[in-house]
């Protein structure tokens, strides 16, 4: 399947209401997630993050950000990088200050919103990037945390393997209608 049916597969479930496991590998689909996220944070607004951006690694965070950052700069929207290798209190400090998009890793951001770092309460988008990686990390716990917590808003996983067992226990104690697109 191309990539751009597959993201405009995605995109359209998203814009249809529907929480989405998107099955695909990283790279096929991280250029289509400035279209996914534009199409919930349209532009910028003081105060709790509107989308949150869950990646496997530091490094594939910082390339989100870039990508984001990039895509999204006439709508000058505040996306903050929330990683293991960051200073904790900058981190916190740039939450404070307001933010439209984070993006950063599981353990990180679940530790950041556990200080009262950020509120979720406008939360639209909650992305979670190669799902299975976070599982076999041992980070179930983690997104299992935040996403208690979500308001009512899209999720968006993304995988390499959608068969793959943990992600279906996640998915039915987390999201039980969820769409799945190949």
């Amino acid at each position: 399947m191309e990539n751009s049916e597959l993201t405009k597969r995605i995109g359209k479930a998203l814009k249809s209401g529907q929480s989405v496991l998107g099955v695909a590998s990283f790279h096929e689909y991280k250029n289509a997630l400035i279209e996914w996220v534009t199409l919930f944070v349209p532009k910028a607004e003081e105060g709790s993050p509107r989308a949150i951006i869950i990646a496997s690694s530091d490094e594939e965070a910082r390339e989100v950000r870039e990508i984001l950052a990039a895509g999204t700069r006439e709508l000058d929207l505040t996306i903050d990088l929330i990683t293991e290798k960051g200073k904790k209190l900058q981190q916190r400090n740039d939450l404070f200050d307001g933010t439209e998009i984070i993006v950063g890793t599981a353990r990180r951001i679940c530790e950041m919103y556990f200080q009262n770092g950020f509120n979720i309460s406008k939360l639209r988008l909650f992305a979670i990037l190669e799902m299975d990686v976070q599982m076999r990390l041992g980070l179930k716990g983690h997104l299992l945390r935040l996403a208690e917590s979500l308001p009512k808003c899209k999720q968006l996983l993304l995988s390499k393997n959608g068969e793959e067992t943990r992600i279906l226990v996640y998915i039915d104690e987390v999201i039980p209608t969820i769409q799945v697109v190949e």
